[in-house]
Parts: C-alpha cells; structure tokens; sequence
C-alpha cells in the first residue's frame, strides 16, 4: 500500500513539476516576445525620427531652391553660398538617412541615391535647368521619407534619368511658348525688328510651328 501510495506522489509530483516548467516556459518565453516587440517598435521609433530629420533638411533645401534666382550663370560669390547651403543640407539629411537600420536598407539605399545625384552648380547647365532637374530629385525624396515617417508603403520605383529629361524637354517648350507669344503681341501691338523676327523664327521651329514671320521680316527689310 506505501508503495503504491509513493508512486502515486511521485508521478503527481513529477506532473506537477511539469507544469511548472511548461508554465514558466511559456512565461519566459512570452517575456522574451513582449520585450522584443518592445525593442522593434523602439526602433521603429527612432528609424522614423531619423527619416523626419532628413526630411526636415531636404525641406529646409527644397524652399532655399525655389527662392534663388540666378541670372545667367550667377557670380562666383552666389554660386559659392549656394553650393555651400546644399552640400550642408544634403550632408545633414544623408547622415541621418544612413542612420536607417537593415530592415529599411530599401528606403535607405533609394534616399541616399537621390541625394548623391544633386550636384553642385558652377553655372552650367543653366539655372532653369539645373533648379529643375534638382526640385525634381529633392521631390523624389520628400516623397518616399514623407511615406516612410506616416508608415505607408513606399512609392514605386520610377526611372529617374526619364522622367528629368521629359521634365526638361516639357519646360523648354513652355518656356519657348510664352516667349513666343509675348514676341507675337509685341508684334501686333508695335512691330518688331528682324532681330527679334528671326529669333520667332527660331522659336517656332522649335515647337514645330510655322507661322507669318518670314514673311513679316521680309516686309521690314523692303523700301517703303
């Protein structure tokens, strides 16, 4: 009977025993998942203010772009305090972007690629141009940190060297076109000379126009 009676303590014993370790199993191991999904959204945390930070510089840059307004190729001195201005916010928003750890390397990798295409300006190409191409970078940019601070996904993938020479190309013909028609009214309204007749010509077979000018300019070169 004492026999019997050991065996059973002994295998309540030995089930009671492992429930405990089953118990504090689960226990430990549901402390090592609360901490580490603590330690994940930490990260996260910090991976999003160091994405804010590079934002805020590219901002900062992006509103000291818009508000240049160079003349030709500028002057050695203008050239300088704008080159200055971008290199230390590029350095500024690159530096915190790098900071992103592996699990974000996409958006790292995407950022830093961008910032690495804005160069400095020594007057050529020229300004229009080169504020273009720059905005346009700095846009590409913006967007994908501005998407990756707020959580949603990231923007899909676009060819960038694409998309700035159709950008170039759409404002040079705007450019052309409000030049054109202010030559056109200033004709109508005062004529013009055959220097500004020939530069209509120009302009129009640019944008693949034809138009009166040839014949006008002939007419200002005929007696009266």
């Amino acid at each position: 009977m004492n026999e019997f009676l050991d065996k059973l303590w002994s295998m309540e014993f030995g089930i009671a025993l492992l429930g405990a370790l089953v118990g504090g199993g689960f226990t430990i191991l549901g402390s090592w998942l609360q901490t580490r999904s603590s330690n994940r959204a930490a990260e996260l945390v910090q991976a999003k203010a160091n994405a804010q930070r590079g934002f805020d510089a590219l901002t900062q840059l992006k509103v000291h772009l818009e508000i240049q307004t160079f003349q030709g190729m500028g002057t050695k001195e203008t050239r300088a305090a704008w080159n200055r201005e971008r290199e230390m916010l590029v350095t500024t928003a690159n530096s915190a972007v790098m900071l992103l750890p592996d699990e974000h390397k996409d958006t790292r990798f995407r950022v830093t690629w961008l910032l690495s295409q804005i160069k400095p300006w020594y007057g050529l190409p020229p300004w229009p141009e080169y504020k273009l191409e720059t905005s346009l970078l700095l846009s590409e940019a913006l967007k994908i940190l501005g998407l990756f601070v707020r959580g949603s996904d990231a923007p899909e993938r676009r060819n960038m060297a694409e998309v700035i020479e159709r950008e170039i190309e759409r404002d040079k013909c705007e450019r052309a076109r409000r030049e054109l028609d202010s030559l056109l009214a200033e004709d109508e309204a005062h004529g013009l000379d055959q220097e500004d007749y020939e530069r209509i010509n120009e302009l129009q077979m640019f944008l693949g126009q034809s138009g009166p000018s040839e014949a006008a300019a002939e007419e200002t070169e005929s007696p009266s």
